[in-house]
């Protein structure tokens, strides 16, 4: 297999999610991967400085829409403008990554590819960069998954069970929908299921090769127009596709998968209650982004306020979020609704704009 004559890899950063379940923080214009939620850079921010460890701007590129592409330009100008690709319409992470590879291909011949998710929590990055090069060493002919060892019964996530130990990698015996609690806390007894941080690590020819021979609906449509000089034939193009993940496209169909287990502490950062995660809380884990705040006889509570000092008295599991427009307060039992919510948004043309 010939391979690109540099041995730097490309990473592809997908970024082109809503982030729904962090309204009101995260919408339209701005969603979660342009907010700063555990740090004081954004979270598509501190994506790009992992990925810096593992090549150079040049060679990264950012999955998103044309909306959003004016808006990470606006703060992420290091990055050229000819370094995005664009979906015309959200069809998921398979579509992205076939047009992604091609472009690669076309650019730079047959580099290796690391794709990358903008949503993430990940400490310390020294070990995320060792755990890659590791993938980038057995990644010829094979995909390659980072796997987190799970911490808790998790059932937003998707599994990886495993087989062999080969050197540092095992062999990927399955996949596992996110599972409800009875099943998580049968998986996270087994020694040999991991969490599926949705990190891929593979070649460009050959990931091509396997989309030819398990997703040719996907690939073909993309290969008859490109390089697609128009907008609208990527459109038209586009419209001939499903809405598909890769996990179903090809990882669940590919024979040679391949995982890495992470050294790194990993999290995705999906809703305000994955905060409770990645930030330093008191005694009686109370969770807040601000100035000050003051919890008396209140626990289990989660805020992210731009006021002097925010006090709460007697109250437990609640999540409170201040924005410039409108003050959002839900119970975190309610938070599983909020998608519920924005729908009822949707129909209100009076609250619309709150979606913006």
């Amino acid at each position: 297999m010939k391979k690109d004559n540099s041995s730097r890899p490309v990473v592809l950063i997908l970024a082109g999610g809503k982030g729904e379940r962090f309204w009101p923080r995260s919408r339209e214009s701005t969603p979660k991967q342009l907010q700063k939620v555990y740090s004081g850079k954004t979270l598509l921010q501190e994506t790009l400085e992992r990925a810096y460890t593992l090549t150079d701007p040049s060679r990264i590129f950012i999955g998103t829409n044309e909306d959003l592409k004016k808006s990470i330009m606006k703060s992420e100008s290091i990055i050229p403008p000819e370094n995005y690709i664009i979906e015309p319409e959200g069809k998921n992470t398979a579509p992205v990554i076939a047009l992604a590879s091609l472009h690669f291909q076309k650019r730079f011949g047959n580099p290796d590819q690391i794709v990358l998710s903008a949503d993430a929590y990940v400490h310390p990055v020294k070990e995320f960069t060792k755990n890659i090069k590791e993938a980038l060493s057995i990644c010829d002919q094979n995909i390659v998954l980072l796997g987190v060892r799970p911490t808790r019964p998790e059932t937003g996530y998707g599994y990886i069970s495993t087989g062999k130990q080969v050197d540092n990698s095992y062999q990927v015996n399955g996949f596992h929908e996110k599972p409800d609690h009875k099943k998580a806390l049968k998986y996270i007894k087994k020694r040999n299921f991991f969490w599926n941080p949705g990190i891929f690590i593979w070649n460009t020819q050959y990931i091509l090769k396997e989309f030819e021979k398990y997703a040719p609906y996907i690939l073909n449509p993309l290969r008859e127009g490109f390089p697609f000089r128009k907008k609208n034939d990527l459109a038209t193009a586009f419209k001939k596709l499903p809405s598909e993940a890769i996990d179903t496209a090809i990882l669940e169909k590919s024979v040679s998968i391949q995982m890495v287990k992470t050294s790194f502490q990993w999290d995705d950062v999906g809703s305000w209650i994955s905060l409770e995660r990645v930030l330093e809380g008191d005694d009686d884990q109370n969770f807040h982004i601000g100035k000050k705040s003051f919890h008396f006889h209140s626990y289990g509570n989660i805020s992210s306020v731009n006021k002097e000092l925010i006090v709460f008295l007697g109250v437990q599991d609640i999540i409170l979020v201040e924005e410039e427009d409108l003050l959002f307060v839900s119970s975190k039992a309610g938070l599983k609704d909020i998608k519920l919510l924005l729908s009822e948004f949707r129909k209100n043309k009076d609250l619309q704009k709150y979606l913006k």
